[in-house]
């Protein structure tokens, strides 16, 4: 088999020379024609103290001294004006730490090949110390001579050859050494760190040691610790050996070594070893001249060292290339371009790959022309006759297998050229991507099956490319208020949604979310949103489907509501019930008071009453006042209580005729906190019918809106402002209640969607959007309408119209008067069984019923105990909530086993029901008695079952 020929690789010399430049300690530049810096070798920052990094592209005027920067700034400006080839001076380039640095400054301008003026380059030289010394200078130039000299002669060692041997000579005489030598750094068996000196140069007369057998595999430790630590930071080791610590001197003074320097020869930032220069003649130190030169010397050798290293690395990984290259999958391919052109190399899988093998393309220079697909011809002939048009751009073209398949290839070529920069080859790989074709085919054809299902699913769907969208089907076009799909091409999913993803949050990963989408008119609905990463139409998209779910949303919000309502009613009806309890004794025994004070005060102002206060008799007018004050008071708490009850139960779906003056002042007590430091309340009413409504459900739609019209005005200027409510009968006889404010008003551009679920003008956090649209649903069930009128900065008028019955008002009102007549005297006393498990309740009862037999019960249990042992009670008070027996426990047992006996019942509660007690008392004809009791209606309904038990018994014996 043939294999290609060796091709040129300059690269290792290119990085060769740019290790020697950066190893200089002269500086070497390069600016643009503005003046910037563009590069600066790492002597820069040794002369000036400046980093490379801060200081290139920046001017090189800004690290003149002041007073050299008109003489420079006019130098650079000639040669870039092309009034010279060069310029060369002596310029102070100011230091980070020593004030400024005397520099030789010698630049070029820098022309194209176009003939374009790209800047200048050139060198800046330190010459501090020549100025001040003229033996500096020629000591330098001696230097720089054995430094150009070393250079070339590392330039022609060959590979393998001996790297020392030729410099050291050059580099001892220049530095008026006794002794130059190279040691390197190897490990011993045991893996411990030794040194061996491998070469070494000697003035006439100084005693050589390179066959010293001390010298070979000493050990750096511990002897050598300080030169291993300081060398290995980069450091030099310099100085008299009298100073040195004891063991040292133990190893050099034997050399008759009386001062040394020792500079480190690194290899990609390794010590690896180190160069020596020895005076045996006179104690006398290296000056930093000296050693920065002689650092540059060694710096030089470390390059040399590590190109030694980097060409033997090269020639293993080129071993490894050629291994890797015949195992693997894609086909490698060397194409020479001039002639006589052909295949130099072909990886070995070309025959599993393409059905030809390497023999076959080196026999045939056209076979990929004959085998490639005609109308990819044109391509391959680019690929092959001129790569530096398709240089990292890969190309896909067909090849015809010999067993008839198509294969797709995709070709990426590099060009090869040669010293000239003429090319002379094509580098290239061939990768086998039929199956990836195949697939991409398969996948285009499941995007349009896949767009094709997104028309017909009924959920809102859009694909978004870079953040616009690309495709939106008729749902989303419909949901948006578009009228064609085109209308939403290229705009951006998140202008139509509030609280949206960013499209960077999108590309990491599914989401899944509600968001708002917002209609074209300003509306909006609420989505449940899912995005997901795909590609479609073979490029990285984003799909995302809503999925309007405003409806459930509004129920499930409602249903929150409630539940929480709920839980607030039940709060309050516990309350009642607690107040209730006291309340009723508290109210009944202070009627008790009142009424006994009345019988026994002496009437009006005369004599007798003077007499009595004369006697020191107690003041009984002043007394009954007090009680008189105290029944207010009490009564007032009654009608406290009696609203909680009525906001505990606004679920209830019954509904009765209702003064709709007695709901608004129910919630203008409510309100009354929120109202107070924000507007004056007026009440405007006017002369209305009963309506028939779910007090609850209608006291929650004016709690609303009134708490709506407090929010509506800033605090701190009541007097100012106002809240009226207003009552009036409209033209259709329809009662008419409006809630009017002085507050902010509401915007024009959103007056028509307060009403809409979730739309709500308050900040964040304060407001859920569902208030007013609850009101709208409760006002419409009612078969009501629910109004706004609004000018922003004058306040908003609600305007609630609900229907009246006046047929249902005026039996209510005849009820309400039937029993508001007593009972005409002479009714038989009965007997009547009180069950309580309050016992204050039960002598409240007693004393309410004092006309009659009472018993009094203070438990269930005890109440079916007195039913057992005595005759039957004309009229049974039994308490719904008890802690032993319920009052529906009492009943259900009498009903079992008293038959007839359940008929008189009547119930009394404080107005905590659990959801069973209510059931059970709307299940049966029974009358409920609330506390605190109404003492006319207590007597009245024991009345009138006495009177019925007594014309039952007078029936019976006729």
């Amino acid at each position: 088999m043939q294999t290609p020929p060796t091709r040129p690789d300059w690269t290792p010399h290119e990085r060769r020379y740019r290790l020697v430049i950066d190893s200089l300690k002269e500086v070497v530049f390069q600016t643009d024609a503005e003046g910037l810096w563009t590069f600066l070798n790492p002597a820069w920052t040794d002369i000036t103290g400046h980093t490379v990094e801060e200081s290139v592209g920046k001017p090189f005027l800004g690290f003149v001294h002041p007073e050299d920067l008109e003489r420079s700034a006019e130098a650079f400006r000639q040669l870039m004006e092309k009034e010279g080839e060069t310029t060369r001076g002596e310029v102070r380039y100011l230091s980070r730490h020593s004030g400024f640095r005397w520099v030789e400054v010698f630049a070029r301008r820098m022309v194209g090949e176009d003939g374009a003026l790209l800047g200048a380059s050139g060198t800046l030289n330190d010459i501090t110390e020549r100025k001040a010394s003229d033996g500096a200078l020629a000591r330098r130039e001696r230097y720089l001579t054995a430094l150009v000299e070393m250079q070339q002669r590392l330039l022609a060692v060959r590979d393998g050859a001996d790297l020392y041997g030729p410099v050291l000579p050059s580099l001892g005489q220049a530095a008026g050494a006794s002794r130059v030598y190279v040691f390197e750094l190897h490990r011993g068996a045991d893996a411990e760190l030794l040194c061996s000196q491998r070469a070494e140069w000697c003035a006439p007369g100084v005693k050589a040691e390179i066959d010293n057998p001390e010298l070979q595999n000493l050990p750096m430790e511990p002897v050598l610790r300080r030169w291993n630590e300081t060398l290995s930071r980069g450091d030099v080791i310099e100085g008299l050996v009298v100073s040195f610590p004891q063991s040292e001197r133990e190893l050099l003074e034997p050399q008759g070594i009386l001062s040394i320097l020792v500079l480190p020869l690194r290899v990609q930032g390794v010590l690896v070893g180190f160069v020596g220069f020895d005076n045996c003649a006179e104690e006398r130190r290296w000056d930093r001249l000296e050693v920065d030169l002689l650092s540059a010397a060694a710096g030089a050798l470390s390059v040399a060292l590590e190109r030694r290293e980097s060409e033997r690395a090269l020639r293993e990984r080129e071993r490894r290339f050629r291994q890797l290259a015949e195992n693997a999958s894609d086909v490698l391919y060397l194409y020479r371009c001039e002639q006589p052109r052909g295949f130099v190399y072909v990886s070995r899988v070309a025959h599993a790959k393409l059905g030809y093998g390497p023999v076959a393309h080196y026999g045939d220079a056209d076979l990929w022309y004959r085998r490639i697909h005609p109308e990819d011809r044109a391509a391959m002939e680019r690929l092959l006759e001129t790569p530096r048009a398709s240089v990292g751009a890969p190309v896909v073209v067909r090849f015809l297998h010999p067993d008839g398949r198509t294969l797709w290839l995709e070709h990426v070529v590099a060009p090869v050229m040669d010293a000239s920069g003429r090319v002379v080859a094509v580098e290239g790989l061939a990768r086998d991507i039929t199956e990836r074709r195949q697939a991409e085919e398969a996948l285009r054809l499941s995007e349009a099956s896949f767009r094709a299902l997104l028309e017909g699913v009924p959920d809102a769907a859009a694909i978004e490319r870079d953040g616009h969208v690309v495709y939106a089907n008729a749902a989303l076009v419909s949901t948006l208020g578009f009228e064609r799909a085109e209308q939403l091409v290229g705009r951006k999913l998140s202008d139509f949604m509030k609280d949206m993803r960013s499209p960077e949050a999108a590309k990491a990963g599914a989401l899944t979310g509600e968001r708002r989408l917002v209609r074209r008119d300003g509306r909006t609905r609420v989505a449940e949103v899912v995005s997901l990463p795909l590609r479609f139409d073979g490029q990285p998209a984003v799909v995302s489907i809503a999925r309007d779910v405003t409806e459930q949303r509004q129920l499930q919000a409602r249903l929150t509501l409630a539940d929480r309502l709920a839980s607030v009613g039940t709060l309050a009806a516990g309350i009642a019930h607690e107040i209730n309890n006291p309340l009723a004794f508290v109210l009944s025994n202070l009627s008790f008071l009142a009424e006994e004070f009345h019988h026994s005060l002496p009437p009006g102002e005369g004599a007798q009453a003077l007499q009595a206060r004369l006697r020191g008799a107690p003041d009984l007018a002043e007394w009954a006042e007090v009680l008189t004050e105290a029944c207010e008071g009490a009564e007032r708490v009654r009608q406290i209580v009696r609203q909680l009850k009525t906001f505990s139960r606004p679920d209830e779906e019954y509904a009765s005729p209702l003064d709709v003056h007695a709901v608004l002042e129910s919630v203008a007590m409510m309100a009354a906190n929120e109202i107070r430091h924000r507007a004056q309340l007026r009440r405007e009413y006017g002369n209305i019918p009963l309506v028939m409504a779910n007090e609850g459900k209608l006291s929650q739609v004016f709690l609303n809106l009134v708490v709506n019209a407090a929010q509506a005005i800033p605090e701190g200027m009541a007097h100012r402002n106002e809240i009226r409510l207003v009552t009036r009968r409209d033209g259709a006889g329809r009662v008419v209640v409006e809630v009017q404010d002085t507050g902010v008003g509401i915007p024009r551009e959103v007056i028509d969607r307060i009403f809409d679920p979730f739309f709500t003008t308050k900040p964040v956090g304060v407001g859920t959007g569902l208030g007013l649209s609850i009101c709208h649903s409760i006002v419409h069930g009612l078969g009501g309408e629910i109004s706004v009128e609004s000018e922003p900065g004058k306040g908003s008028s609600f305007r609630v119209v609900l229907p009246t019955s006046e047929s249902e008002s005026e039996t209510a009102r005849a009820a309400a008067a039937q029993n508001g007549q007593r009972q005409p005297p002479g009714m038989p006393r009965g007997r009547v069984l009180v069950v309580d498990d309050e016992p204050a309740v039960g002598r409240v009862l007693q004393r309410i019923l004092r006309g009659h037999e009472v018993a009094v019960a203070s438990s269930g249990r005890q109440a079916l105990e007195l039913l057992e042992q005595g005759p039957e009670p004309d009229a049974v008070l039994c308490d719904v909530m008890m802690p032993d027996l319920t009052g529906r426990d009492v009943y259900e047992s009498v009903r079992r086993s008293r038959s007839g006996l359940e008929g008189r019942f009547v119930f009394v509660s404080g107005g905590a029901f659990t959801t069973g007690a209510r059931e059970f008392l709307a299940s049966i004809p029974n009358l409920l008695l609330e506390k605190p009791f109404d003492e006319g209606r207590v007597r009245r309904v024991v009345e009138e079952l006495v009177l019925k038990r007594a014309t039952q018994r007078q029936g019976a014996k006729a």
